[in-house]
């Protein structure tokens, strides 16, 4: 399959859990986000498994040691969103989160030495002005 289907269906099922975090973020946000947490490792091990099953498994250290990492950030940023959530409108919290786009271009130029071009660099500077015209809003 084509990386640009998966990264199309990226965008809605995260703007779909994103509008079902907010809902079930009142209350108790962090026992909402464990929850959350559990229900998605628990898709993640089925889906995994299908996955697996089909493409075969292997994987090394360094696969490991930045999975982990990369999922206790998740974590961290999955209870954050909860508790953000909780106080503020879906429609400020989410474009704000989703400024993480930046941090990820940023750090493939600087890291992994992907090409920083005049176009992404156009798309970082509109994107950080929209979050002000969204975030701004009466």
């Amino acid at each position: 399959m084509n990386w640009i289907i998966y990264a199309i269906a990226c965008v809605f099922l995260y703007g779909i859990m994103q509008f079902f975090i907010k809902l079930s973020s009142s209350g108790n946000p962090v026992l909402s986000s464990m929850f959350f947490i559990a229900a998605q490792f628990a898709a993640q091990i089925l889906l995994g498994a299908y996955f697996i099953s089909k493409n075969g498994f292997e994987i090394s250290y360094e696969n490991i040691k930045y999975s982990i990492a990369g999922g206790i950030m998740a974590a961290i940023a999955t209870i954050l969103f909860f508790l953000a959530l909780e106080q503020a409108s879906l429609s400020k919290v989410v474009p704000i989160v989703n400024m993480n786009v930046i941090v990820g271009v940023l750090l493939g130029v600087l890291i992994l030495k992907d090409v920083m071009n005049i176009r992404i660099a156009a798309g970082i500077i509109l994107a950080i002005m929209s979050i002000y015209l969204l975030t701004n809003s009466s």
